[in-house]
């Protein structure tokens, strides 16, 4: 993520993080912005209009994108983040018993 857009972005975001929020990924690529966010919930209508005023306040800063794909997608699990440079907000969330379980057995065995 280029840091044009990781301003852009922190700009935009700024009090527009629905508490459902598990995460927001954004990708620009040969002027083409997917955003797809990540809600614990099915997200409402109100959710979705905040981060699609968002979505449009970055897309003001980028006249040369010429497609967007919003998607908002109900995701009941904790979201797994191997890389971090497509994603604009991850939402800590505790491990549960069975992931600090194997986290530590790693550990141990490292």
């Amino acid at each position: 993520m280029n840091n044009s857009l990781v301003l852009s972005l922190h700009r935009a975001l700024i009090g527009a993080i629905p508490e459902n929020l598990r995460g927001l990924k954004v990708i620009l690529t040969n002027n083409r912005l997917l955003w797809q966010a990540f809600f614990d919930h099915e997200p409402t209508e109100d959710e979705k209009e905040v981060l699609s005023v968002a979505c449009t306040e970055v897309l003001s800063d980028f006249p040369n994108i010429n497609e967007v794909q919003e998607e908002y997608i109900f995701h009941p699990t904790p979201l797994t983040v191997n890389t971090i440079h497509e994603w604009a907000f991850v939402r800590w969330e505790p491990e549960t018993e069975q992931k600090k379980s194997t986290h530590q057995n790693r550990r141990k065995n490292e």
